[in-house]
């Protein structure tokens, strides 16, 4: 689940890549002409705090934003917007709008992203109209795989082998990874990778930066999160109790003036 591990090893891999993609779009392999890595990396001159999604071009049509999102995040939504609208912004200043491509952002994850969403294993959002729900455009869309939801998971979700991948995101040990990949060249294949980057003392210390970085952002916006709800809670607590006291008050005025008006009509 470390994104820089993800990214290098599927750059790597273009077996696993293109199964990987073809489960989040629901296609056959025989479906993907070409698969492009529009931002491979090099981990020899990757920084520790880096943060990258995998960005591809499918069959030179269509965009696809691969992001694994591991820690909360107060602001995905906002966030992943502006990823999306970013990557959706891909014509030239001279080229004709006809030639904006489809563009889709995965975000595969374990955490609760969206507060009071409906759980949800594979989700799928899409501009529509909100009184008739028609669809205004599917060329422009963010799904959601939720990696604890695999109990949510539809026929469909598991004909196209996303359980799979799910279980295989989950994985901690070597001989869960090992008992799935069997029988799977492709997941072999990556694992292979992974093992060879646990073994290069380079590539060991910039992935235990990136996590120790991640970490260490994470306690501390947690921390400075915590620490603004203790120093205003008092504060807010006496707001509320202020908003309350003058709308009883408020209540208490418009009765009288109803027992006024009620007065003056029958003297």
């Amino acid at each position: 689940m470390s994104d820089m591990m993800f990214h290098y090893v599927m750059q790597r891999s273009e077996k696993a890549l293109t199964g990987l993609v073809c489960a989040l779009k629901g296609i056959s392999p025989s479906d993907v002409k070409e698969l492009l890595v529009t931002n491979p990396i090099d981990l020899s001159s990757t920084g520790k705090e880096t943060i990258m999604d995998i960005k591809l071009t499918l069959n030179d049509n269509e965009i696809l934003n691969i992001e694994l999102q591991v820690y909360p995040d107060k602001y995905w939504i906002s966030r992943s917007i502006l990823y999306l609208c970013r990557a959706y912004d891909n014509i030239g200043k001279s080229e004709n709008y006809s030639s904006i491509k489809s563009t889709t952002l995965f975000c595969i994850t374990d955490q609760e992203l969206i507060k009071g969403a409906e759980e949800e294993f594979y989700a799928k959002y899409r501009l529509t109209n909100i009184k008739s729900h028609s669809l205004y455009t599917d060329k422009f869309g963010i799904n959601v795989l939720q990696l604890n939801h695999t109990d949510k998971a539809t026929k469909e979700d598991i004909d196209n082998n996303l359980v799979y991948w799910a279980e295989l995101f989950k994985v901690t040990t070597w001989e869960e990874f090992k008992a799935l990949a069997k029988n799977h060249p492709d997941i072999e294949e990556v694992g292979t990778l992974i093992f060879e980057l646990n073994y290069d003392n380079q590539a060991k210390e910039i992935l235990e930066g990136q996590r120790r970085y991640r970490e260490q952002m994470n306690s501390q916006y947690t921390a400075g999160y915590t620490d603004a709800e203790e120093k205003y809670e008092p504060e807010l607590a006496k707001n509320k109790a202020e908003i309350s006291e003058l709308r009883d008050e408020n209540t208490e005025l418009k009765r009288k003036i109803a027992e006024l008006e009620k007065a003056q009509k029958n003297p």
